[in-house]
């Protein structure tokens, strides 16, 4: 009896513990489902502290392209659509929020009705990269290159600075817009922005699956290897007219399989999936998980690193065979000053040391963290990207590199 007693207590406590788990877990699971949100797509996101998580099953943006295109259609966007760089600042426009303007040119100015100045004696200084050399989040008079020209002026080098940053270039494209149009403005000097989160974005075409939150609807041009031979992928790239059907069947893309952050198996339905809480717990892992993975990528002996080595080595040839001289400004992003401040390697430092073995490189890391003070990261930032701060401690850096190397006589077109 005394055996038998006990054994009922155990069950008893073992259907309250179950039923207890179980409870607990319906909790979370209806918080869960009160917290998620989603979008014309049905396409599931949780957000907590300033991070979202993109649930699976993911759904492709086709709404939301629909939706994004027709400022592009109606021809008043700051950004135009491009039939070999995928897009591209549009002459003579201003954003929507007032900050960016391109002049006749499609150059980042100050103003949408200047025009480049005729060829003179200055320094003229083509630049290239992404929205760090763009210069987003903040107006033209304090971005890097507007700092340059003025720091170099100021030091006896009168230059003249063509800004040819775009935002969410990846590095294929900034080579793709020198070839277009950069060395049409004859520089005696082009500078590369090395951002290596673009190394990332070398192997993506439809921005909007590498980065989901994206208000860039538009396909890009890639590269791939065949060999040492750049052999280039989605040119032209699918016109504006297309992308909704592009986006609709995606399936039948003949190109999908260059598209390295579309995965079928993320789209497929999963009767697990049916839980949020199980959806979001998956989320989590992946994203840990994918963390944990970037010194393997950014390993020198992969793809990613081997295509972005490839790309600076044919950007630098074609620079040097027009007559200029090449130099390559690596940036740091925000998220990656936590190894900087622990003194710690780089997910991709093996990748920045080939680039600087193999190009004229300035790095502007460690004089950005030594101007923090009390470790502040947000007087470097204006949100995302560089602010007025760092850019001018960008652009000192840059500068004095210039004028330690005028003893070697930069190429000069215009003296």
């Amino acid at each position: 009896m005394r055996n038998t007693g006990r054994t009922r207590q155990t069950i008893f406590m073992l259907v309250v513990g179950a039923l207890v788990v179980a409870l607990s877990l319906f909790c979370a699971e209806m918080a869960v489902r009160y917290l998620v949100a989603y979008d014309a797509d049905g396409a599931c996101r949780l957000t907590i502290l300033n991070k979202t998580l993109y649930l699976k099953p993911f759904r492709s943006p086709v709404n939301a392209v629909n939706g994004m295109l027709e400022k592009y259609r109606s021809g008043r966007s700051y950004l135009m659509y491009d039939s070999t760089l995928g897009w591209v600042q549009r002459p003579g426009s201003t954003s929507e929020n007032g900050l960016y303007h391109a002049n006749r040119d499609g150059v980042r100015a100050g103003s949408s009705e200047e025009g480049m100045p005729a060829r003179s004696n200055r320094l003229r200084v083509v630049l290239l990269g992404d929205s760090y050399t763009h210069g987003d989040e903040v107006p033209f008079e304090q971005t890097w290159g507007a700092y340059l020209e003025k720091k170099l002026t100021e030091a006896g080098i009168p230059a003249e600075i063509v800004n040819l940053g775009a935002p969410g270039y990846g590095m294929d494209q900034a080579y793709l817009r020198w070839k277009t149009s950069g060395a049409a403005f004859h520089p005696d000097l082009v500078i590369f922005g090395f951002q290596p989160e673009n190394v990332k974005r070398n192997l993506n075409i439809l921005r909007m699956f590498y980065h989901r939150p994206s208000r860039m609807p538009l396909s890009k041009p890639r590269f791939v290897l065949d060999g040492r031979h750049l052999e280039a992928i989605n040119i032209p790239t699918v016109s504006p007219d297309e992308l909704f059907d592009l986006y609709a069947h995606i399936e039948r893309w003949e190109n999908r399989r260059y598209e390295y952050y579309y995965r079928t198996a993320d789209y497929e339905e999963h009767i697990w999936l049916k839980s949020k809480l199980v959806a979001v717990v998956m989320a989590l892992i992946g994203q840990w998980s994918a963390e944990g993975k970037d010194p393997a990528f950014y390993a020198i002996e992969n793809e990613p690193s081997q295509l972005a080595l490839a790309i600076l080595r044919e950007l630098q040839s074609d620079v040097e065979r027009q007559g200029a001289a090449f130099l390559v400004a690596a940036f740091i992003p925000k998220w990656n000053f936590q190894y900087v401040s622990a003194a710690r390697p780089l997910p991709y430092q093996d990748l920045l040391e080939a680039v600087k073995q193999r190009h004229d490189t300035v790095e502007t890391a460690q004089q950005l963290y030594a101007q923090v003070k009390e470790g502040d990261l947000n007087e470097l930032f204006a949100g995302e990207h560089y602010s007025a701060k760092a850019n001018g401690i960008v652009a000192g850096v840059i500068a004095e590199a210039i004028k330690e190397r005028q003893s070697t006589k930069l190429p000069s077109r215009g003296r």
